[in-house]
């Protein structure tokens, strides 16, 4: 598999996803792997990104996202679900790795992908992944 950022790039997005990570987490009402209808809530930037990027609503991308990335999240050999389960987070590297190649297997190309891919990690690591997995990961969906 051919590198889809270079190292560079891969700090910048992971510094922006952290930073976005920390703003929620910091919002007046952010409930952070809470309550659902909240913490999806908070998620306003992220979604509006999404919405722009792929003129669809967010739930709808997130779905198609969930399945094609389902055997990397939500499959207990999953490399970044045996990850979430250690640490109880995601490592941006690896995820925007691993989770940049989906996007671009999707068909997402060129200066959509990172904006694009930096709000579905902030998405999942916000919601948490067992809940992104039960929304968003069905296979039947």
């Amino acid at each position: 598999m051919s590198a889809i950022f270079s190292e560079a790039e891969l700090e910048i997005l992971s510094t922006e996803i952290d930073r976005q990570l920390q703003e929620l987490r910091q919002s007046k009402g952010a409930v952070v792997r809470g309550d659902e209808l909240e913490t999806k809530g908070a998620l306003v930037k992220q979604q509006q990104t999404i919405e722009s990027l792929t003129k669809e609503p967010m739930d709808n991308f997130m779905a198609k996202f969930g399945r094609a990335a389902r055997a990397d999240i939500c499959e207990e050999d999953g490399m970044l679900y045996k990850q979430w389960k250690k640490w109880g987070d995601l490592e941006n590297k690896e995820a925007l790795e691993r989770l940049g190649s989906v996007l671009v297997a999707m068909g997402f190309s060129g200066n959509m992908v990172s904006p694009l891919l930096v709000a579905a990690i902030v998405v999942i690591a916000h919601i948490g992944l067992k809940a992104f997995c039960e929304d968003y990961g069905d296979k039947n969906k």
